[in-house]
């Protein structure tokens, strides 16, 4: 009997091959398209890292070369202060919530004289409404709409604009009584003119593709930090009474008091262990010393050969002798050179200057913070003319009471409203001050500033260069105490 084994044949399904042919052409197109993004991503954030460095390099360059000029303009430059009678003083502000300083502009403006208030408005802002927008145009031209014509329909006494100013005579020097002011449109003087605590007003600049800001601030204005890291522990000590004032004006609540004030604390006591500074009242700038004239010479034998010096060496060692070591007179390090380590110290991550910085709440458009009023730079006494009032409290605690230090705070910015004072000796007769507390008070108080700082804010592009400098001046005379690149 045949047998049959039974054959299998392999038919091929329809469209196996082309659908498995398609699939791997997806995957490869996947797989280079993957790779042709991540290439061209790639190269867009290196031509745009490249760009970056381009444009830092500009706005550096900006930076270096506006430092270079102010600092070469600063000498030539006068920082007086000026008369601030009749406008609102810049010395409370930094506590009044929008609320608060709308109201308190509102009180100003009612006493205000036409002129007083026109003289801090902010560039492009105006107390009058143009002509399209006044009220009786306005009313005309509703009523046009309507078919009336011209004027002459108006009613013979209008209801006044309430952006109108208005004086009984027209004489500029009557209060100013117009409707509502917007405050955002004021821009409180400091006092030297521009807003506290610019001595003068920024200057732009265009250096290339870079659009520099400088602006100069009165670092006498603040509270000096140097006070707590002293060589005096009786001194730290009073200087930590100054802090706890100064903190209780800044900070809104208690929990926000405990912060600031242990932030501030703790770089303090490392700041200490690196370095304690010697309160010093004396000014920092240092005087030319005048040349010295040299003593003559003795006439003596003509000089020697090489050779005849090295046989007089020769005996003079087979005698027992040596050669006498050159003298040099002792070397003693400047004043600057201390501030410029306390200025390095504070700027750097000891002092966490990011919750200094914090914004007060509920300012508006003002920007107030802890760090705005304190000195990092190492100056060690405060103006009376331009500090503000809760830097003049804690001045003022380092010696007397804190009670009596509110009211002479307050004495002190009356009186330079109307006049500023020319010495601290003026100080002792406004608040009644005995000998002792005018001793240890004349460490602490000026009534001329000499520390500023210069900051440099160059833009090119998307890149952002900042340059801080610290100078003393008195007159013409400067001296660079550092310079920090932010």
């Amino acid at each position: 009997m045949k047998m049959t084994l039974p054959t299998t044949r392999w038919l091929p399904k329809s469209g196996r091959p082309a659908g498995f042919a398609l699939m791997v052409a997806l995957i490869v197109l996947v797989v280079l398209s993957s790779l042709m993004t991540g290439l061209a991503l790639h190269l867009t954030m290196a031509k745009r890292r490249q760009q970056y460095m381009i444009e830092y390099q500009r706005a550096r360059y900006g930076a270096d070369s506006a430092m270079k000029y102010i600092l070469t303009e600063l000498p030539q430059r006068n920082f007086a202060v000026q008369n601030r009678v009749g406008k609102p003083d810049f010395s409370d502000l930094y506590w009044m919530n929008d609320a608060e300083y709308s109201q308190f502009i509102a009180n100003w403006a009612m006493t205000a004289t036409v002129e007083d208030v026109e003289s801090v408005l902010k560039d492009g802002v105006s107390l009058g409404v143009s002509d399209e927008m006044n009220a009786e145009n306005l009313f005309s031209n509703l009523m046009s709409l309507f078919g009336a014509g011209g004027t002459s329909d108006l009613p013979e006494n209008p209801a006044p604009d309430a952006n109108s100013v208005e004086t009984d005579s027209g004489d500029p020097n009557e209060a100013f009584y117009g409707g509502e002011l917007d405050p955002n449109d004021i821009e409180i003087p400091g006092p030297y003119g521009p807003s506290w605590p610019y001595v003068m007003e920024p200057i732009e600049l265009e250096i290339g593709t870079c659009r520099v800001t400088i602006v100069v601030e009165d670092e006498n204005a603040k509270m000096p930090l140097s006070w707590l890291v002293t060589n005096s522990s009786a001194a730290n000590k009073q200087a930590e009474n100054a802090l706890l004032t100064f903190c209780e004006w800044m900070a809104r609540d208690m929990q926000g008091l405990g912060e600031l004030q242990e932030t501030i604390q703790t770089a303090m006591d490392e700041v200490y262990k690196r370095k304690a500074f010697k309160l010093n009242p004396s000014p920092i700038i240092l005087r030319p010393a005048a040349a010295q004239p040299q003593p003559a010479k003795p006439a003596g034998p003509p000089q020697t050969t090489a050779a005849g010096r090295r046989k007089a060496a020769r005996i003079l060692t087979q005698q027992g002798g040596s050669q006498p070591a050159p003298q040099t007179a002792p070397r003693e390090r400047r004043p600057v050179a201390h501030t410029t380590d306390f200025a390095k110290l504070f700027h750097s991550s000891l002092l966490n200057q990011e919750v200094l910085a914090r914004p007060l709440p509920d300012m508006g458009q003002r920007q107030e913070s802890p760090l705005k009023y304190l000195s990092l730079w190492g100056a060690q006494r405060v103006n009376i003319n331009t500090a503000p009032r809760h830097v003049l409290e804690a001045t003022f605690t380092l010696a007397i009471d804190p009670l009596v230090a509110s009211e002479l705070a307050h004495a002190v910015i009356e009186q330079r409203k109307e006049k500023p004072f020319r010495s601290a000796a003026e100080l002792k007769e406004l608040g009644r001050l005995d000998a002792g507390t005018m001793n240890t008070l004349q460490n602490y108080i000026t009534t001329a500033s000499t520390f500023f700082q210069v900051r440099v804010t160059s833009r090119s592009g998307n890149a952002r260069a900042v340059a801080v400098a610290t100078v003393v001046k008195e007159g013409k005379q400067m001296e660079r105490l550092a310079i920090l690149y932010q």
